[in-house]
């Protein structure tokens, strides 16, 4: 079970985004995760979830898991197609010389939440033109 670092992951790239675009608190922390990677996206649900709690930016933050489906493109008659079963060959040509063009992807696509509200002192004397 690779869940629990891809949590962690998840949890370390959302605490630099928000820390890089000052957001407050995340609501949503949405990330795109190739079907080749073999995540149970229940798994990783409960293992964020443990995680998050340890951060007040990310405690009632909501993980959105998209899977993206394995992708390939076939050598032979150049069409690129989905797969669902595990037989890497073209469905149109039934080839088995293909290039596997999706379903390794793993990032973080999209975090929204409340941006930071930043205190403003008010500058003390009269400020120097240069």
């Amino acid at each position: 079970m690779h869940e629990g670092a891809v949590a962690a992951a998840i949890v370390q790239g959302a605490l630099e985004v928000l820390e890089k675009e000052r957001i407050a608190a995340a609501k949503t922390v949405t990330v795109l995760i190739g079907r080749l990677h073999h995540v149970v996206p229940g798994v990783l649900q409960d293992h964020y979830r443990l995680l998050k709690k340890e951060y007040p930016s990310l405690t009632r933050s909501t993980l959105v898991i998209e899977v993206t489906p394995v992708r390939i493109a076939c050598r032979a008659c150049g069409r690129e197609t989905l797969i669902e079963q595990p037989a890497f060959a073209c469905s149109s040509c039934g080839s088995g010389s293909i290039e596997i063009t999706g379903g390794r992807e793993m990032h973080l696509k999209e975090i929204t939440g409340t941006e930071a509200k930043v205190k403003r002192q008010k500058a003390k004397g009269k400020s120097k033109q240069p």
